[in-house]
C-alpha cells in the first residue's frame, strides 16, 4: 500500500464507536489515518477500510515507537479509557500538532495532576485538549466525533473554532474544491 506522507496524519488510539466516527469524518478530509488498539474484534478492515494502518497490540508501546511529526494529530479514545493516561504520558513530549483525550472532569483533573507530579511542564500540558472536541453540544458518538474533528481542524488552521461572522471584506484568497 502506497502512503502519501504529505497528507496530514491522524492517529486514533482506540477502535470503539467514537473512534469509528472520527475515522469516517477524517476520511472525508483526506487524513492519512492510523488506528491503534489491543482489541482485534473492533480493529478490523471491515470497520476501517480506508485506514492507512491498523496496528494491533500494546497501545502505549506502539505509540512510543510511532513516528509523530508536526502534522500529526492524535486522539486517545481507548476502551474504558484504560490506556488513555499512560498513552498520554508516552506522547506528551512529541511534536504532534494536536493531542486530544476523551474524558470527564474527574479524569481530566487526575490526568493533569499526574502529569505535573511526573515533572511535565505546564507548557506541554497546555497543548493537550482534554476533554476532546469543540463545545458543539450533543452526546452521541457521531456528535462527539464531529466536535473532535472540528477541533483538530481549528488547531490545524490556527482558529478558535467559534462562529464565522463576517464583519468586513478581506483580500484573503480562499481555497475551494473544484465544484464548490
Amino acid at each position: 500500500m502506497e502512503v502519501n506522507l504529505s497528507r496530514d496524519r491522524l492517529i486514533i488510539a482506540g477502535s470503539g464507536n467514537v473512534a469509528l466516527n472520527i475515522y469516517k469524518i477524517a476520511s472525508l478530509l483526506d487524513y492519512n489515518i492510523t488506528v491503534i488498539d489491543n482489541r482485534a474484534e473492533t480493529l478490523t478492515r471491515e470497520r476501517f477500510p480506508e485506514a492507512s494502518e491498523l496496528l494491533l497490540g500494546d497501545i502505549v508501546e506502539l505509540l512510543r515507537k510511532y513516528e509523530i511529526t508536526e502534522t500529526t494529530s492524535i486522539v486517545l479514545l481507548t476502551h474504558n479509557h484504560e490506556f488513555d493516561e499512560p498513552t498520554l504520558q508516552a506522547i506528551i513530549k512529541s511534536p504532534a500538532r494536536y493531542i486530544g483525550v476523551m474524558g470527564n472532569k474527574r479524569k481530566v483533573t487526575a490526568y493533569f495532576s499526574n502529569l505535573k507530579l511526573m515533572g511535565i511542564s505546564d507548557e506541554l500540558i497546555e497543548r493537550v485538549y482534554l476533554p476532546i472536541g469543540l463545545d458543539l453540544g450533543g452526546q452521541l458518538a457521531a456528535e462527539i466525533a464531529l466536535a473532535a474533528v472540528a477541533e483538530i481542524q481549528a488547531v490545524k488552521y490556527g482558529r478558535s473554532g467559534g462562529s464565522m461572522i463576517i464583519k468586513q471584506v478581506t483580500e484573503e484568497k480562499e481555497k475551494h474544491d473544484g465544484l464548490f
